[in-house]
């Protein structure tokens, strides 16, 4: 017998598509320790104050050419009102060594509800996403298993020394990695600060991005549901702040400007699976591209946001069920099957459990269902089939204008 309680089985294929906070999120950093800062060590964030008292700040960035408090700063300028974790790690380890690394673990176990990752600072070059990727979901499978929900990891793309043509960009869609996501944005105001940024992407912004919004919205949404107070009122959420001079501009990591992008260079990177920050024609700002994961569009898990919904579904009902575990299951004595009272009330506190994402607006609806011909013991599970409406996601519009001498 053991403490597993209620088993989330994920389903895939039913979305039909073919060829404040729920969030709990933390930078893991490669970077030099400051203070009293310590490798593998958990540290939570309440604003930019306390990182600085951290000894994190502008110019440990420049003595140790890290970027840490630039990501930081990043991530409480798009989410001033959140709560974040730092987690400094080793900027020498290798991917492989971080994955499996127990105090590494350990630290990410040790914070309470994470469920969004990212990791800066480190050695990610883009030409070695398609093997790091599949490190990096094995690390989300290992939590899984904890029954731990990692809605997504964002690795940092380190660009290439000598730039990939961007027909050139292995395509993340090839494999399965449905919870990472790779990051290739970057301001060049950063970047040209001086060479050891000139190959690094905007990790905190990402971040930022996705603390600001809910659980439902793609990160590429060019305005939010919420806005913090300092900015509501405001048409959009750019990433652009012109008194800061932030996202004046973009670029790939490896210093290809966004202009110079061709539409289909744009749709490619896109098509493919990274993730870029770009700007429309004739409208102010800078936005990111959406945010696709490495695995087939085939997926419902393709985009990050629906492991979000996923995720947030699997811990409610999760959650809900695990108080009936080892309880009695009342069975019709003439049919041998599970009542119907005691399936009935465990369907509606299911049901109800999950009401609270459609008030949030994260689903459109939701079913639960149990079968009552079901022979149940230690070893057979009691057997509920759930399902959530999602909405969907307008990427573009296309509208058909003309001119006439009346109506």
């Amino acid at each position: 017998m053991s403490f597993q309680g209620t088993k989330i089985n994920k389903l895939n294929g039913g979305l039909g598509r073919f060829t404040a906070s729920d969030r709990v999120v933390c930078l893991i950093m490669g970077m030099t320790l400051e203070g009293d800062l310590a490798y593998n060590e958990a540290v939570e964030l309440l604003d930019i104050n306390g990182v600085e008292a951290l000894g994190i700040t502008a110019a440990t960035d420049d003595a140790n050419s890290d970027l840490a408090f630039y990501h930081l700063s990043e991530m409480f300028r798009l989410a001033p009102e959140a709560t974040f974790w730092l987690i400094p790690v080793d900027k020498t380890k290798t991917v492989a060594a971080l994955v499996a690394d127990a105090a590494l673990k350990a630290a990410i176990r040790g914070i309470k509800g994470i469920n969004v990752l990212a990791f800066g600072g480190v050695n990610t070059p883009v030409a070695d996403a398609l093997v790091d990727a599949v490190a990096f979901q094995s690390l989300v499978t290992s939590f899984l298993a904890e029954y731990l929900y990692i809605d997504g990891i964002f690795v940092e793309g380190v660009g290439a020394a000598e730039a990939i043509a961007v027909a050139a960009y292995p395509d993340l869609r090839t494999i399965t990695a449905p919870n990472v996501s790779y990051v290739i944005g970057q301001d060049p105001a950063i970047a040209g600060i001086k060479a050891a940024y000139e190959l690094r992407a905007a990790i905190g912004t990402v971040l930022g991005s996705v603390a600001v919004r809910k659980v439902h919205e793609d990160i590429g949404s060019v305005d939010i549901e919420e806005k913090p107070r300092t900015r509501k009122g405001e048409e959009n959420y750019s990433l652009t702040d012109e008194a800061q001079g932030r996202w004046l501009s973009s670029a790939l990591s490896d210093g290809k400007a966004f202009e110079t992008l061709t539409e289909a260079e744009q749709k490619s990177l896109t098509d493919k699976g990274w993730m870029y920050v770009g700007s429309f024609n004739d409208y102010p700002g800078f936005y990111w591209n959406g945010c696709p994961t490495a695995v087939s569009k085939n997926s419902d898990y393709a985009y990050f946001n629906f492991n979000c919904i996923w995720n947030k579904a699997a811990r409610i009902i999760r959650k809900t069920l695990i108080p009936r575990i080892r309880s009695k299951v009342p069975t019709d004595p003439a049919t041998g099957y599970l009542k119907s009272t005691w399936i009935a009330g465990a369907e509606s506190s299911v049901n109800a459990a999950l009401d609270v994402m459609v008030s949030a607006g994260n689903i459109e609806g939701k079913d639960v269902y149990i079968n009552p011909a079901q022979s149940i013991s230690e070893e057979t599970p009691l057997e509920v089939k759930c399902q959530v409406v999602v909405g969907r996601i307008v990427h573009e519009f296309s509208v058909d204008l003309g001119l006439t001498n009346n109506m």
